[in-house]
């Protein structure tokens, strides 16, 4: 019986869509205890499972960009926290999906007390 070369490449395209994007990012975020919610224009989202509906995600070519606005736990330090969410981000999508994170931009809109 013949058995398929195992070194032959197949041609073909892999498209990858926004929502599975925001969904890898999102589970990113969802690690991260500051984050008490993300804002997508006047949409607060509190539960961490529907974090992702308020990533925006742009794609050009291999590149894309990746948009979120936290309300974060008072106290936390803003810096290390966005540095924390960029690259927790960039190196899961990049590794998940083989596409090029170009920016992620984090805007703090909100803190909340902590509980």
């Amino acid at each position: 019986m013949n058995q398929p070369e195992k070194d032959v490449a197949c041609a073909g395209k892999l498209t990858v869509s926004h929502q599975v994007i925001s969904k890898i990012a999102g589970m990113a975020v969802q690690e991260a205890e500051a984050v008490q919610a993300l804002v997508e224009g006047s949409t607060k989202r509190k539960k961490r499972e529907e974090f992702y509906k308020a990533i925006k995600v742009k794609i050009s070519g291999s590149e894309l960009s990746v948009d979120l606005s936290p309300i974060i736990t008072l106290g936390t330090p803003l810096h290390q926290l966005a540095q924390l969410l960029q690259q927790s981000i960039k190196s899961r999508i990049e590794r998940l999906t083989g596409l090029q994170v170009t920016v992620v931009n984090v805007t703090v809109v909100g803190v909340v007390a902590a509980q």
